[in-house]
């Protein structure tokens, strides 16, 4: 019953998905263009496995389409039957399976011969984003739909294998379609109903094989115009609303190719957006009006005569299908004004209402390989050939023909230019360069005719002659290579038309196999080149160049480098430019204050002071070294002067907000000139003089002064000439001698309104009176670079910081600059469902950049000659595009990789960008980052810091910066740890605090000879430490048997202090009087000399410190000369010394406790009188608290996934009461089932007497005696 039940359920369940699927399906079909197109559609591929043909490729289908082979040449192509309006795609991989396909192009066509690749938004060939997994349906809607019978994908990215299954949405397409032949046009009249719109869409489809022409003009009586033309394979569109100033826009190449194509053109007041086939740009219209006003004809196809706005002199040669004007499709309502007798808005001129195809057969050698053999006239004394051609190409054969007689003929493409090469009998071979200063592979039709006669021959190239004479004697041969086959210079690679041999012209697609190589490597009837140079893929201006496989880039005179143009040159600031180099007080450069962002490089002044503080000046367009006149200007504000910097708005705008501080000085100075006519109210301000912000607004007040105060510096001390007013100036009754003028000046120092725009004057009278001003206007000055001070600091190794996926696409770049003593770390890593990228530290020397596009993982590593963890910043910028992938260390150090040219992908990432470690948390990076950009824009990372992030703080501080380190231990970084170098101190331990010293007894002593290497000192640095209960004794001597020089500190028999010394000058002696040293007590002296020699500084312990000045002679030397011994305790000519512990004991750089005590001491250093032993003195040392431990979080939950647990707790919980309840049922049956058959007894029966009559009987037919058994009793 149970299964029957399952069964109907599942039944029911089926009905009810297809019911609403088709429901669902049925809803689109009658309300849009969404209806299954390949139900009845042919499906062919280049290769598929045995049982999953193409056949298979079908959406929602038990099998799928498979591809024998895994690579980029797999296509399925689909075959409509009709020509379809296709407005989405939708595919799925191989059920049940890993088989998927992640990524492919698409291609469409009419004829199955030559196809258009569907193309993305800015030009580059548009990756549709596949399936994840097997069953999943991945759609993908075409925003311009396409109007084809064959559709060809071409899988991109797949998992284990290329498997599809597929389904195309559309509808049927009816198409209203009218031919041009060059003399045709259609007139709509405007007269009648005239255009008067702030906004209209233009949208049709045109397919032609000429390279100009008129398609589209109009014009109104107040001067606006539009006009859309085909100059030079790309379509142009002129328009002016009434300014009189003409705005244009290009877009599209190769339009000449008889294919359709798709154009757009919408404008929403002065917003252009201009599309071919999917390529769009944008623009805007100049001038200040936004309607577009048309009453006189709109023309199409062609103009009567020549107009303003058009560039090109001929009509439209071709056809036109579906143009609409915003929502009236044109030809459709011309024919049927027509039929119908009522075409009294339209004209058209000898027009079809069809579109024939051209006579003109275009082929294409797709490879260097390929070629074609035609059959000419044999035996003869003259020969004719001709050929229309088109490449990108720098070489390539032409033509080539070989002579019956001796000899052949040889047109070819040599760097561009079109040369001949002649042999023939009895001369020797000859090269022809006809055309020495132009380039003929500009991707452009240039008509090809080649003429031989005796002793003649004649070349024209683009329909111009130029003829060689000369002995020439030959008998033609029977074939003619054209575009190869015959080498040196290598195969054409590009287009030919028009091939004519001997006056006959042979179409390609009556050509027989015989005659061309190879079926694979030629396409008929399509001219099949790729424009890579359109739109331009070099940024930033660079010149795009080609060839058939790959574009290049020129970057000269940029600003700009890398294969793209997309890396700045210049630095970001003044503060960069120091940071990479070494740098004088000042610099005249460029500075980019973007970096590879659309804002250029503009000049600037670096200076640079010995504080650190940098400087950058921006000049302008006035005169700064002297002031500039104004008289003869009464009227406020008459005088006006336009300031003109060195960048634009948007660059100093750019640089003004990176700055720490900017300001500009301004002065004006004034001879019976009001200024700004104070006081005055806020209501009743009315200034003689102003200056105007650089958005354009007008300051109410005075550089030196405040926003808003409508007063100059003077007036906000309460220090003007005239305390009445706000302004030197305003005192207007000053008397003033000959030549003396006020002056009203200061600094303008707020950022949000520098740099002044322009300054306007009055109040100057006539060049006939006393009054005058003059002004002087400084250059802006901005300090710092607030780029530089945005780091963040990573303390523990597995921290990081998580910024918002970076879309790198097909161009993109990161740069910022780090500063670690890290070896071996991870800087940065992101990741895709495929695609990664990853930048690490190796070996301290050593900065590698690894990423995947695709399936190929790739790397560029640049190595250094100063290590990368050397606790300095260094700079690296990261660029990856269509062409390679670049790194640049410190500015200068770089390398790249390049990239496969086919296919271009876009990389393609969807995880954060990790910043700091691996996105797992390993390798992680510990130290300083800073300046981080991203495609330019400057990353905010300390308001990551702020928010409490494990393991990052803000700023740049290490360990080291709390100078862990005692005694003057060097501190070593390590950010997430330190360690101390000891080795310069008398020190040791961890952190430079554990003591080294010595117990002396009264006859030990220890000694360092500096073996020759005396030493002479004028300004010593001297300490020991010594803790003793006995008064007297030598701590520590220095002598010379040389000079007879010697320094002693010893202790009084009183327990004072005693220095006694003779450097020369006369015996000097030192006594530290008011503290007894011999109780026991631990003390440090450090002794030092200054000025000279000529005063002694001691200070013990934390007394205050005490400078001894001696008067030493001008001819006397106070240098203490020939240092040869360094005693402690005693020295050689005492017999009781010191008795007590001595630690601490340096002398400059010299630590002979230090030296005597490590693991093998040097010769030079030794103890007398006995062993001795380290000792600490009974100094205990130091330590710091224990720093706080930083614990990581969890990693935050996802509510969906609290949710998705939140429901499965509840359904789990559900189902183990309801299975819990189940088994407590089926106990209680159980147990009561198993009550009836178990209950038991004991019986004293014996065997065989069961049917005994009473109790004698059992006894005497028992046959087993007296046993117990086990007897069942039901309950019940």
């Amino acid at each position: 019953m149970m299964s029957n039940f399952v069964y109907y359920f599942v039944v029911l369940l089926c009905y009810s998905i297809t019911k609403s699927e088709a429901e669902y399906a049925r809803y689109y079909f009658d309300y849009e263009c969404n209806e299954p197109l390949l139900a009845t559609a042919k499906l062919t591929a280049t290769s598929s496995l045995r049982e999953r043909g193409p056949d298979n490729a079908k959406l929602y289908g038990v099998n799928a389409w498979t591809a024998s082979e895994n690579d980029f040449d797999q296509q399925l192509v689909i075959d409509l039957g009709t020509v379809k309006n296709i407005t989405r795609v939708a595919t799925q991989g191989r059920q049940h399976s890993r088989e998927y396909v992640q990524e492919y192009h698409i291609s469409y066509g009419t004829n199955g011969l030559d196809y258009v690749r569907y193309k993305a938004a800015g030009g580059e060939v548009k990756t549709f984003d596949g399936n994840q997994d097997g069953n999943t349906v991945k759609k993908n809607e075409f925003e311009v739909p396409i109007i084809a019978q064959f559709i060809r994908i071409n899988p991109m990215r797949w998992r284990d294998k290329i498997s599809m299954r597929v389904e195309l949405y559309g509808c049927d397409y009816e198409a209203n379609t009218m031919s041009f032949n060059g003399s045709s046009l259609i007139n709509m009249d405007l007269l009648r109903d005239p255009i008067s719109a702030s906004r209209e869409t233009i949208r049709f489809r045109f397919k032609t094989s000429m390279a100009s022409g008129a398609l589209l003009y109009s014009r109104g009586t107040q001067g606006d115009y539009i006009a859309l033309q085909l100059r030079d394979n790309r379509l142009v569109y002129n328009i002016d609303l009434g300014s009189g100033t003409a705005s244009s826009l290009s877009v599209g190449s190769l339009l000449d190719d008889n294919m359709w194509h798709d154009v757009l053109i919408s404008r929403t007041r002065r917003d252009v957006i201009f599309s071919v086939d999917r390529v769009v740009v944008a623009g805007r219209v100049k001038g200040e009006f936004s309607r577009l006003n048309l009453n006189r004809q709109l023309y199409i196809g062609g103009v009567p005569n020549f107009q303003e706005g058009l560039v090109v002199n001929q009509n439209f040669t071709g056809c036109i299908e579906n143009l609409y004007l915003n929502a009236t499709n044109v030809i459709y309502e011309l024919k049927q004004g027509y039929e119908t007798g009522e075409s009294f808005k339209y004209q058209k001129v000898n027009t079809l209402y069809d579109c024939p195809e051209p006579e003109i057969v275009p082929i294409t050698f797709l490879k260097e390989g390929s070629y074609a053999k035609l059959r000419g006239y044999s035996g003869g004394n003259q020969l004719n050939i001709s050929l229309d051609f088109r490449t990108y190409e720098n070489h390539g054969l032409l033509i080539y023909h070989k002579f019956k007689s001796e000899g052949h003929v040889k047109v070819y493409l040599d760097e561009g230019k079109v040369k001949v090469e002649l042999f023939t009998e009895g001369s020797p071979k000859v090269k022809l360069d006809n055309y020495p200063d132009e380039m003929f592979n500009d991707g452009r039709w240039h008509a090809l005719m080649l003429t031989m006669a005796t002793d003649s021959l004649t070349l024209a190239v683009d329909h111009r002659p130029v003829k060689t004479t000369k002995k020439l004697r030959f008998i033609t041969g029977s074939s003619y290579y054209i575009a190869g086959g015959k080498g040196p210079p290598r195969g054409f690679v590009g287009c030919m038309r028009r091939i004519a041999v001997d006056g006959n012209y042979q179409r390609p697609t009556d050509w027989k196999k015989e005659d061309y190589c190879c079926p694979n490597d030629v396409v008929f009837d399509a001219c099949q080149m790729i424009d890579r140079c359109n739109p331009n893929p070099c940024e930033h201006g660079g010149e795009c160049t080609q060839t058939a496989d790959e574009f290049s880039c020129n970057c000269q005179g940029t600003g700009y480098a890398g294969a793209v143009c997309h890396s700045s040159v210049h630095p970001l600031s003044c503060q960069a430019y120091k940071n990479v180099q070494a740098v004088a007080r000042s610099a005249d450069i460029s500075i980019d204050v973007d970096g590879s962002g659309p804002l250029p490089a503009f000049p600037v002044v670096c200076q640079f002071y010995s504080d650190g503080r940098v400087l950058t000046t921006v000049q302008h367009s006035s005169s700064v070294s002297q002031s500039t006149v104004v008289d003869g200007y009464q009227e406020p504000g008459s005088f006006k002067q336009d300031i003109t910097y060195d960048a634009s708005r948007a660059q100093l705008e750019a640089l003004l907000n990176r700055s720490s501080s900017c300001s500009q000085r301004l002065e004006y100075m004034c001879r019976h000139s009001r200024l700004l006519n104070s006081p005055s109210e806020e209501s009743n301000f009315h200034p003689f003089a102003w200056w105007v912000s650089r958005s354009g607004q007008r300051m109410d007040y005075w550089a030196g002064a405040q926003p808003g105060s409508r007063m100059c510096a003077c007036g906000v001390l309460g220090a003007c000439v005239d305390p009445t007013k706000w302004c030197n100036c305003d005192a207007e009754y000053t008397q003033l001698k000959a030549q003396e003028f006020q002056t009203d000046g200061g600094d303008i120092t707020e950022k949000e309104y520098l740099p002044v725009k322009a300054l306007h004057f009055g109040d100057t009278g006539s060049h006939l009176d006393e009054k005058e001003g003059r002004y002087t206007l400084g250059p802006l000055l901005c300090e710092g670079d607030d780029l530089f001070g945005i780091a963040v600091t990573f303390r523990i190794a597995d921290a990081y910081i998580a910024l918002p996926t970076f879309d790198l696409g097909h161009s993109g770049d990161i740069y910022f600059e780090f500063r670690t003593t890290k070896e071996n770390a991870v800087l940065l890593h992101s990741k895709g469902p495929q695609d990664y990228i990853k930048l690490s530290i190796i070996g301290g020397d050593q900065l590698q950049f690894q990423f995947q596009v695709g399936d190929t993982p790739l790397g560029v590593m640049v190595e250094t000659s100063n290590r990368l963890s050397d606790n300095k910043w260094h700079s690296v910028a990261i660029e990856r595009n269509r062409k390679e992938a670049r790194v640049v260390v410190d500015g200068a150090l770089k390398n790249e990789i390049r990239t496969a040219k086919e296919p271009v992908r876009a990389l393609q990432l969807s995880s954060p960008l990790i910043i700091g470690a691996a996105m797992d948390r390993k390798d992680g990076f510990v130290g300083c980052i800073r300046a981080l950009l991203l495609n330019g824009r400057p990353v905010d990372l300390l308001s990551y810091a702020r928010r409490g992030i494990y393991g990052v703080a803000a700023g740049c501080e290490g360990k080291c910066s709390s100078s862990p380190c005692l005694n003057n231990g060097t501190c070593l970084e390590g950010y997430d740890s330190y360690s101390c170098d000891c080795r310069w101190t008398a020190f040791k331990g961890p952190i430079c605090a554990d003591e080294i010293g010595v117990n002396l007894r009264a006859n030990s002593m220890v000694k360092y000879d500096f073996f020759g290497s005396w030493r002479s000192t004028i300004a010593e640095s001297i300490r020991v430490g010594f803790t003793t209960t006995n008064p007297k004794g030598f701590l520590l001597g220095f002598s010379s048997n040389i000079s007879s020089e010697y320094l002693t500190i010893m202790l009084t028999n009183s327990g004072h202090l005693r220095v006694v010394f003779d450097f020369g000058f006369e015996r000097q002696e030192i006594i530290f009087q008011g503290k007894h040293f011999a109780l026991g007590q631990y003390h440090d002296v450090r002794l030092s000399r200054k000025n000279s020699g000529a005063t002694m500084v001691l200070q013990v312990d934390n007394y205050e410190v005490q400078e001894y000045n001696f008067n030493i002679k001008a001819s006397a030397d106070a240098q203490f000369n020939n240092i040869q011994y360094m005693y402690i305790g005693r020295n050689e000519s005492m017999h009781e010394g010191f008795v007590g512990c001595v630690s601490r004991v340096e002398f400059d750089d010299i630590y002979p406790l230090k030296l005597m005590f490590q693991q093998d001491p040097p010769p030079n250093v030794r103890s007398l009188g006995g062993v001795l032993n380290e000792d600490f003195c009974g100094v205990e040392p130091v330590t710091h608290p224990p720093e706080p431990i930083e614990t990581r979080p969890p990693p935050p939950r996802d509510p969906a996934d609290t949710d998705m647990h939140t429901t499965d707790e509840a359904i789990l919980g559900t189902v183990l009461a309801f299975i819990f309840l189940l088994l407590i049922i089926v106990a209680v049956v159980l147990v009561r089932a198993l009550s009836r058959h178990k209950g038991e007894y004991l019986t004293q029966e014996e065997r065989g007497a069961d049917g005994a009559a009473d109790q004698d009987q059992a006894a005497l037919h028992a046959a087993t005696g007296p046993r117990v058994t086990k007897r069942r009793e039901f309950f019940i």
